[in-house]
C-alpha cells in the first residue's frame, strides 16, 4: 500500500489540514453563504462547494473576506497559477503552427 492519502493528492495530511485549518474562517463563511442561499440543496453547487475545499486542501486556492460585499471571494493561488500557465503553454505549443501559410488543403465551402 502506498503512502499516499486517500484524495491521491500525494502530500501530508497533515499539510493539508493546515491549509484547511488556515482558511477555516473563510471556509465556514462560504458554507453559511450557501446555506442562506440555498445552494447547498443543488447538487451541482454543493459539489462545486466541495470542489473548491479540496482545492483549499491542496494549496491551489485561497479565500478573503470581502468586508463590502459581505461575501468570500476565493482566487487560484499564484504558484498554481503560475503551474496553469506552463501547462497551458506546453499543451498549446505542441499542437499549433505558427503561420502564415502560402496554401492550403482546405477546399472552398459551397454555398
Amino acid at each position: 500500500m502506498d503512502d499516499r492519502n486517500p484524495f491521491g493528492v500525494g502530500e501530508s495530511p497533515t499539510k493539508a489540514r493546515r491549509r484547511i485549518m488556515t482558511q477555516g474562517v473563510n471556509i465556514l463563511h462560504s458554507i453559511v453563504e450557501a446555506y442562506n442561499y440555498g445552494h447547498l440543496d443543488d447538487p451541482d453547487r454543493a459539489i462545486n462547494l466541495c470542489t473548491m475545499f479540496a482545492l483549499v486542501a491542496e494549496g491551489k486556492v485561497t479565500g478573503n473576506f470581502d468586508d463590502e460585499t459581505g461575501t468570500t471571494k476565493w482566487s487560484l493561488t499564484d504558484n498554481y497559477m503560475s503551474r496553469l500557465r506552463e501547462a497551458e503553454e506546453i499543451a498549446l505549443g505542441s499542437k499549433l503552427i505558427k503561420g502564415p501559410w502560402k496554401k492550403t488543403v482546405d477546399k472552398p465551402l459551397k454555398s
